[in-house]
């Protein structure tokens, strides 16, 4: 368990730029653990829940397609649980890969 990297913090405050709730969970993130998801390096994120009820996966709230530094490209998707909280960050590599390097908002 550990807090968001600043990469990923600025990535998702980018992939929150339409949502209603941006300013909420952009306050959040500074305050939010997560865990490393088991995807073989392709850099998936869960978001650790303080709820004591089961939360599931509810809908994506933000979808982004960019590439790793090999050209690879990579799905990313920003999901709500159904406690209405952010609830994973997944990175979806099109070879399967490790992650070479954490993608920049585009940006940057």
């Amino acid at each position: 368990m550990r807090p968001l990297k600043k990469a990923e913090q600025e990535l998702i405050i980018y992939l929150l730029k339409d949502s209603p709730k941006r300013d909420y969970f952009i306050n959040k993130l500074p305050n939010l653990m997560v865990e490393e998801m088991n995807d073989g390096g392709m850099g998936s994120l869960k978001f650790i829940s303080t709820s004591t009820e089961k939360i599931i996966m509810k809908e994506d709230i933000a979808i982004i397609d960019l590439y790793d530094i090999d050209g690879i490209p990579l799905f990313i998707s920003l999901i709500l649980g159904t406690d209405e909280e952010l609830f994973e960050f997944d990175v979806f590599k099109a070879d399967f890969s490790p992650l070479k390097q954490f993608p920049l908002p585009p940006y940057q």
